[in-house]
């Protein structure tokens, strides 16, 4: 595991926080999404979703809530229609989602910035 440190746009505190949501953001991911996304967050073929996609950033909202609530049904990601069942994870914080969500919005060719704790929590109420 590694901090990704090379892409930091930020400064000051900015930077502090956004290098702490990295480290933590990715403990979560190795803890609790590996299994499925994979190492390089390419996913698993046609099972499971990669990603290493615009979705992260187009519907950020969406992704957020996927994370808290899990997913049933299927969703289309770059083209490609998968349906499987994504556990929710109802323990997460707010804190911990913003973290998680920058990790992921920031490896594997991602570069979509930091996801804030406000950001979550406006996203969290209005997951359906």
């Amino acid at each position: 595991m590694s901090c990704k440190q090379d892409k930091n746009q930020y400064t000051g505190q900015e930077a502090i926080k956004y290098n702490q949501y990295l480290f933590q953001g990715e403990q979560l991911y190795f803890s609790r999404c590996l299994n499925c996304h994979q190492n390089d967050g390419s996913g698993l073929g046609k099972l499971i979703p990669p990603l290493t996609t615009d979705f992260l950033k187009i519907k950020k909202q969406t992704a957020i809530c996927i994370v808290k609530h899990g997913l049933e049904g299927p969703i289309q990601i770059n083209g490609i229609n998968y349906d499987r069942t994504m556990p929710s994870n109802p323990r997460l914080t707010p804190l911990e989602i913003a973290e998680l969500m920058t990790y992921i919005s920031n490896s594997w060719g991602n570069e979509y910035g930091m996801v804030t704790i406000q950001e979550v929590e406006e996203a969290l109420k209005d997951c359906n």
